[in-house]
């Protein structure tokens, strides 16, 4: 049997304001006095240093950084994890994920792919909205071999409150139809949802119904009108929201949450006050009066 080693000689400066052309000369002088493979060593290489040093195929060590030896073909870099930049508002997705987090009744960790398959999005997804959540300091990642279980970084009033200021509104467009649509896993929202919960009064026009832009795709073009039309001769709105509203729906009604974020801007005042009662019942703020 043949053992083989690998060696070579590793250069450093002791001088802590090198200067790259002068080690590089000194490299190639040191390399023809001697038979074994040569190498600089060298710390916080800038960008542009490290870039310079494998155009003109110098060896070099810096192991927080990169290896570059080309005469045993090796380059090695660390890979550095992209910072998440944290937006004002959550995507819909990360936003699914936080109530999802928020309404879950049960002590059982979750990981995610059990989120991702509770909730029927993609783990790519999935992946943006944990990382979005543990970057802004809302969720907990606690690893097990390869497995990451996720759970909420505060009790379930709290969590709520830190990130509420993150949350939007579901509904993307109001579509107003005039002749009756089959939709799959209908879920009541707008006024008739809160009337469920509430001594608000509703009418015919308030029979709002939130569908995802899944299933709004699905309703015939002849079949949707404009508003006036919809004034006038009466027919059906359909909330088309950025998430499947049937994910986190209750007994056909849209989730508290996310009604609350759709309403939240209505200037009518007996609706403000309704909604006061599900931001008591999930111990958020009352809104004030403009």
């Amino acid at each position: 049997m043949f053992c083989n080693y690998l060696i070579c000689i590793i250069l450093t400066p002791k001088d802590p304001s090198w200067r790259l052309p002068a080690l590089k000369k000194q490299l190639k002088k040191f390399q023809e006095l001697c038979t074994i493979p040569c190498a600089l060593g060298l710390e916080n290489l800038t960008a542009l240093q490290r870039r310079n040093l494998i155009e003109n195929h110098i060896p070099f060590v810096s192991m927080s950084q990169q290896v570059y030896l080309p005469f045993w073909g090796c380059s090695f870099h660390e890979q550095f994890k992209a910072k998440t930049t944290i937006a004002d508002k959550m995507a819909p997705g990360t936003q699914l994920v936080f109530l999802y987090l928020y309404y879950g009744r049960s002590t059982e960790l979750v990981n995610l792919t059990q989120i991702a398959k509770d909730i029927s999005l993609s783990k790519a997804t999935c992946t943006r909205a944990i990382n979005d959540l543990t970057a802004s300091g809302l969720i907990t990642q606690n690893v097990e071999g390869t497995c990451k279980w996720i759970t909420p970084a505060y009790g379930k009033p709290e969590f709520l409150k830190k990130g509420y200021e993150r949350l939007k509104s579901p509904v993307e467009r109001i579509l107003y139809v005039k002749t009756p649509v089959q939709i799959e896993k209908q879920v009541i929202s707008g006024i008739r949802a809160l009337a469920q919960q509430s001594i608000i009064g509703v009418n015919e026009q308030d029979g709002t119904i939130a569908v995802s832009k899944k299933a709004a795709a699905k309703i015939p073009a002849d079949a949707i009108c404009t508003e006036q039309y919809f004034g006038d001769f009466g027919g059906s709105v359909f909330e088309v929201w950025s998430y499947d509203p049937a994910i986190l729906a209750r007994n056909a009604c849209a989730d508290d949450i996310s009604l609350l974020l759709s309403l939240d801007k209505d200037p009518n005042e007996r609706i403000q006050m309704c909604l006061d009662e599900i931001r008591e019942k999930h111990e958020l703020p009352i809104k004030e009066e403009e």
